[in-house]
């Protein structure tokens, strides 16, 4: 998140939770469209089927996962952001998950650095 994530977004923990999701962004999420992204979707795409009955009995007009996660959104060049502004990073996830980066020349291990 500190290196690049989509304008708007909000950090949670990739484990959360229905109930303790609820608990902290429940209020924010009525009345929006709700689009949980990871690196690839994987994550991702159990966290909106954990939490989207919820989300919609507390008024989220949606809930959607984003396919191919911010890897696929940063191949496509679309617009990232992070504590600075726009950015072109995109944090590799590891080694092994870096390799669906195809702008292999902008991944950023950490915000600040190469």
């Amino acid at each position: 998140y500190a290196v690049s994530h989509l304008p708007g977004a909000i950090r949670i923990t990739p484990g959360m939770n229905a109930r303790s999701f609820l608990k902290r962004f429940g209020t924010q999420a009525s009345g929006k469209r709700v689009i949980f992204y990871c690196s690839v979707g994987v994550r991702s795409s159990q966290m909106a089927e954990r939490v989207q009955v919820a989300l919609k009995a507390g008024g989220a007009t949606s809930v959607a996962n984003l396919s191919g996660g911010i890897f696929r959104w940063n191949n496509e060049k679309r617009r990232l952001s992070n504590a600075s502004g726009q950015t072109d990073w995109v944090h590799p996830y590891n080694t092994r998950w870096g390799r669906l980066v195809v702008r292999q020349d902008k991944i950023r291990n950490r915000a600040g650095r190469n």
